[in-house]
């Protein structure tokens, strides 16, 4: 379906129509209005100037609404400059792509709005809320756009450093509103994550999803229901850690799959494997077995820590075939997906510090020759060195904004 490409949750002081004159020449067509009748006026003339409007606390038809997280470093309780960090101390950073990768694959005929309002005390710069529409709308979901209360206020007075943060906010809405076409781009992925992400299976899978991405590994969203012999295509591996093993049916797509010269990594749920030791394979918590062409890595013991699991996964499949690769990042996160075509592909690059680098190298595996670099507010960056190979190209990047798109051509 086509999405409701821009959400807005309408401030609750904003009681004057006038307000409405910031939406002129934005790409913003839904807000979300409290009910009560000191709103009316707003409803009818947001309807006059053709932006949809929905009560709060309900969504419109056809669009799934996910309970996310302000994306960016997650800063610890000592607040400041104190970063929180992950078991391998590297700073800690909330996205919301996972959940929304998750919700379109559940449920496909549906858009998706991410609601992760601002919290706090704090002063939002207006990276921050690039960050919050880009993080959303690369992964082809749409942010909820949500003011914190002194934006709210300064806009309202029309002061120069609000109407500066909003201008960032609408050119980013009006980036992504211009590139509808970018939502018939497929995920290109190294590895299929298969569960049914319910019930008993719900925090594990979850979390995996989550951590894999993390730990940059592109990966493919594969519902038990739906998996057949194409979910495969130019996958290297396949995660199967459920707490019961699969249907006879999913069984042997997934074994047609590893026999063919996949990789199956997975647990004691999964039943027997035949196969002989792989000699030369050693892993502290897999035993890797021949399965054909292929190799089957199950795990000693049912996990019961999702990052375990996701870092055993990202070695037992190598660095080697990673699909976007970072230097001089920072915090970084990326989501690669190809045209059906594809001639033609868009890496979204995401730098989570609230300032992107200044001199940031990526390398992406692909047979593409020519790249494009682009923010919400630059049609192509200057500067940007482009490297080709045989099987993949180096794009360096001059100093950019915590966004940046790559759109990748063979030609």
């Amino acid at each position: 379906m086509t999405a409701p490409w821009t959400p807005m949750r309408w401030p609750a002081s904003w009681k004057d129509p006038s307000a409405l004159d910031l939406l002129k020449g934005a790409a913003i067509d839904y807000l979300v209005v409290d009910k009560e009748s000191g709103f009316d006026a707003v409803r009818a003339q947001a309807r006059a100037q053709g932006v949809h409007v929905v009560d709060a606390g309900s969504t419109p038809s056809g669009v799934t609404l996910i309970q996310g997280a302000w994306p960016g470093v997650k800063m610890g309780r000592a607040g400041g400059n104190a970063f929180a960090g992950g078991p391998t101390g590297v700073p800690w950073v909330d996205t919301n792509g996972w959940q929304i990768r998750l919700s379109a694959a559940l449920h496909p005929e549906s858009a998706v709005w991410v609601d992760a309002p601002p919290k706090g005390s704090q002063r939002f710069a207006p990276t921050s809320y690039l960050t919050a529409l880009a993080d959303s709308a690369a992964y082809g979901g749409r942010w909820l756009i949500s003011l914190d209360d002194r934006l709210v206020s300064g806009l309202a007075a029309r002061q120069p450093d609000a109407l500066e943060a909003w201008k960032t906010i609408t050119a980013a809405a009006g980036f992504f509103s211009s590139r509808k076409a970018w939502s018939e781009f497929v995920p290109v992925a190294a590895v299929g994550i298969v569960s049914d992400f319910a019930g008993p299976n719900e925090s594990f899978s979850r979390e995996l999803l989550n951590l894999v991405g993390r730990a940059g590994q592109h990966y493919r969203v594969l519902p038990k229901s739906n998996v057949a012999g194409a979910s495969f295509d130019g996958l290297r591996a396949v995660i199967y850690a459920d707490q019961a093993p699969p249907t006879a049916e999913t069984r042997k797509h997934i074994l047609a799959f590893v026999e063919s010269g996949g990789l199956l990594i997975t647990v004691p749920a999964w039943g027997a494997v035949s196969g002989a030791p792989v000699k030369g394979e050693e892993h502290p918590r897999f035993v890797v077995h021949a399965a054909g062409k292929g190799r089957i890595a199950q795990a000693n013991a049912a996990p019961d820590d999702p990052f375990i699991m996701a870092s055993d996964a990202v070695v037992l499949v190598s660095h080697r075939y990673d699909l976007v690769r970072f230097w001089n990042g920072g915090a970084t996160g990326s989501y690669y997906a190809e045209a059906p075509d594809r001639k033609r592909a868009v890496v979204h690059l995401l730098f989570y510090a609230n300032r992107g680098p200044d001199s940031a190298s990526v390398r992406i595996a692909g047979r593409y020759r020519t790249a494009k670099a682009s923010t919400v507010d630059m049609a192509e960056i200057a500067n940007v060195h482009v490297e080709s190979h045989e099987d993949a190209m180096e794009v360096h990047l001059p100093q950019v904004s915590p966004y940046v798109a790559l759109e990748l051509e063979v030609q």
